[in-house]
């Protein structure tokens, strides 16, 4: 037997006979075990797994915030939540971990290390939800049908391929030279496993990739899919590009009006500028008790998120690592947080307008959270702060985009994630210490020789190889997405329907034969009436008497 991650033993052991990751043998029907962490490490995973977990919370009121205090749109938002846990549950345990590269298995419960499963589940489902906001508070929004498969294919198969290219352990067809080549796994840590990389090797086969808790393989692998989503959106709801069987509903006197209860939420008209569209007059009419709740949420459990990829507790260098996380963490998002509140506070002056939009501010906090989350332990606190206001910049570009393009995006998942989660990549070969990358994966008996040269970085390869991965990430992303949206938006709903006859027989006595119309991917203009007004909860649940 050898010595899991975190042990004191695995870092005073030679080289050539200690192993990183040993399994034992069951008693239960000769099955395996994974030993790949001690106690306290143990613990400490699935602790983190769990605040992990509880992120969805957070990611529920945020967009819940934006969704006009409208009763319908606030429980498509938990819906959506639901179908995201369920399917990506699912597809996780059916394929994705064994997709993801982790392990040996190929098919369902071979040799699956369960606490390591948890973990890495949770890493999937998150990269999942995050397209949540993006119609939240459309006429126009994605069915439920569609939010599942979405999940289902996000989590079972996009996230855990891209981990299996970048984050893999058991990967005998390796395409990147990564630390998580030898880090998690099952190799054994002797000398011809030695990680070095020279920069005169430029071949693929030596590519370096650093992305420590998923800005790009989470982030922006979940803010692209908002972008796709958005697209199909703008071709949905585009007068010009609407096919034949749309127009009559077209010839609907259109309104001005303002708010959620429209008849046709698409219709209102556009803001003339982008400050009026990104900082609307009055602060806006988002939820902001919600989103300052749903971003407190967030902020607590992203510390589990960031520190818990550690995988370890034991052990002085993990302590260092660990506390170093939290503390770049804090900075990023602080002064990320006050920046973007010292730009609403401007805005607010040049517009003479009464308040400032306070959910930009959790925007701001969100997006420096994204943007540390790949290099949070690579990087000296000044660094972390400089990440934290040059975000705001970074994110503020992601929403003139979107206002350039035409998209809609609720909660701005495309900047927040996407924009944000790239430009955490490229702050890895911007800010990140060769000394600090090679302490933390050392010590944590990732690697027990790690050569990373100083001229690694300041010749710049570090932030091209970061660079042509946030790439490589952004349109594997875009494909598979693209791929999955236009299949369901081509898709009659109709068709997809054939299977529940009496849905078309249903007749409500005020409303009439219930229609659906258009793709499996939105639901359609008029499908879905304007919301009923808000009732007490007494006359909610029993309408008989109203």
């Amino acid at each position: 037997g050898g010595a899991s991650i975190g042990t004191v033993e695995a870092m005073d052991s030679d080289i050539n006979e200690t192993e990183c990751f040993s399994k034992v043998e069951s008693v239960c029907k000769g099955g395996t075990y994974s030993d790949r962490y001690d106690n306290a490490s143990a613990a400490w995973v699935v602790l983190c797994a769990i605040l992990m977990f509880f992120m969805k919370a957070g990611f529920l009121y945020v967009e819940e915030s934006f969704s006009h205090s409208d009763r319908v749109f606030r429980r498509r938002v938990v819906l959506a939540k639901y179908l995201d846990v369920f399917a990506g549950t699912i597809s996780f345990w059916l394929f994705g971990y064994a997709i993801s590269g982790n392990t040996d298995a190929t098919a369902l419960g071979e040799e699956q290390d369960y606490i390591f499963w948890f973990f890495r589940f949770t890493f999937a489902t998150n990269t999942a939800t995050i397209i949540g906001g993006t119609l939240v508070g459309q006429r126009v929004h994605m069915r439920a049908v569609s939010a599942f498969v979405y999940s289902f294919v996000m989590a079972g198969l996009i996230h855990p391929s891209l981990a299996r290219i970048f984050w893999s352990s058991a990967r005998s067809d390796a395409i990147t030279w990564s630390p998580y080549e030898y880090c998690n796994g099952t190799f054994t840590a002797t000398s011809s496993h030695n990680f070095t990389f020279h920069p005169s090797e430029r071949a693929l086969g030596n590519f370096v990739f650093f992305d420590f808790a998923g800005s790009g393989l989470v982030h922006l692998c979940g803010g692209i899919g908002s972008f796709a989503l958005s697209f199909f959106h703008l071709l949905e709801t585009n007068k010009r590009l609407r096919i034949q069987k749309y127009i009559p509903l077209l010839k609907r006197k259109e309104t001005a009006a303002v708010g959620a209860g429209a008849e046709m939420g698409e219709t209102l008209k556009r803001p003339s500028s982008f400050l009026e569209w990104m900082y609307p007059s009055g602060g806006g009419e988002e939820n902001v008790e919600s989103a300052a709740l749903g971003i407190l949420i967030l902020w607590t459990t992203w510390f589990a998120f960031n520190a818990g990829s550690t995988e370890s507790i034991t052990g002085k260098f993990a302590h260092a690592a660990v506390g170093r996380i939290a503390l770049t963490m804090s900075i990023a998002a602080a002064t990320g947080g006050l920046t973007q509140s010292v730009v609403s506070g401007m805005v607010q002056i040049y517009k003479r307008d009464e308040t400032f939009n306070s959910n930009e501010i959790a925007n701001g906090v969100l997006a420096s959270l994204v943007a540390v989350t790949g290099c949070c332990p690579f990087i000296r606190p000044p660094w972390a702060a400089l990440i934290g206001i040059t975000t705001i910049g970074i994110y503020h570009l992601g929403c003139l985009l979107e206002y350039a393009l035409g998209l809609h995006d609720g909660a701005r998942v495309f900047p927040v994630h996407a924009v944000s989660g790239f430009w955490g990549l490229l702050c890895v070969g911007i800010f990140s210490e060769t000394c600090l990358i090679q302490e933390l994966y050392e010590d944590l008996c990732f690697c027990q020789d790690l050569t990373l040269p100083d001229q690694f970085k300041e010749q710049g390869f570090l932030f091209a190889y970061q660079l042509a991965g946030g790439l490589f990430i952004a349109l594997w992303s875009l494909t598979f997405c693209g791929i999955l949206f236009l299949i369901l938006w081509f898709i009659p709903v109709k068709l997809f329907l054939t299977c529940l006859p009496f849905i078309f027989r249903f007749k409500d006595e005020k409303k009439g034969k219930i229609e659906f119309e258009g793709n499996i991917l939105f639901t359609h203009f008029g499908e879905i009436g304007s919301p009923a007004p808000e009732l007490p909860n007494t006359q909610e649940l029993n309408p008989v008497n109203n």
